[in-house]
């Protein structure tokens, strides 16, 4: 048997049970074909590089597959007549562990990446709170010093009415 990977991208609007169906009906028809799902990946909702059909994300599905010729060419057939598949492309591999288990680390990569993406935005929020203690402090300080320059005037000021205090004498 020939091992291919199906990459299939589906309507974002889809109701989860029509998804399960159209799915499962996919799988019932490789099966028939006497061909068989090796492994399944579900990429989820993923911004596409262009709009497809007036939509501007789509669900990325990910299948390992063995099987004949016949099976891949029914089971394209069938995404072709589908109104839930938007897209879909279908390549053959030599190795299909080797590239789920590639396929798998990289999605774990792109998982980990967008978690360490939200966790600094909570940990901003605290410096965020150290940065305004610090804006308060400095104003304190420009209070200090604009009493201090006052002071300073009036001091100027007390000083030059002695002088004047002098001369009139």
């Amino acid at each position: 048997m020939i091992g291919y990977e199906t990459v299939f991208i589906t309507h974002p609007d889809l109701e989860e049970d029509v998804l399960k169906t159209s799915l499962k009906k996919f799988k019932d028809l490789i099966k028939k074909a006497k061909g068989k799902v090796v492994h399944e990946h579900l990429w989820g909702r993923r911004k596409m590089a262009y709009s497809i059909a007036n939509q501007k994300y789509g669900v990325y599905h990910i299948w390992y597959l063995e099987g004949s010729g016949t099976m891949l060419d029914e089971l394209q057939t069938q995404f072709r007549y589908s109104d839930e598949v938007i897209r879909f492309q279908t390549v053959r591999v030599e190795d299909l562990e080797e590239e789920s288990n590639f396929f798998s680390e990289m999605l774990k990569t792109q998982q980990e990446e967008e978690a360490a993406r939200k966790v600094p935005k909570v940990a901003d929020s605290e410096p965020d709170k150290d940065k305004d203690k610090d804006k308060d402090k400095d104003k304190d300080k420009d209070k200090d010093k604009d009493k201090d320059k006052d002071k300073d005037k009036d001091k100027d000021k007390d000083a030059d009415s002695d002088k004047k205090k002098v001369r009139n004498r």
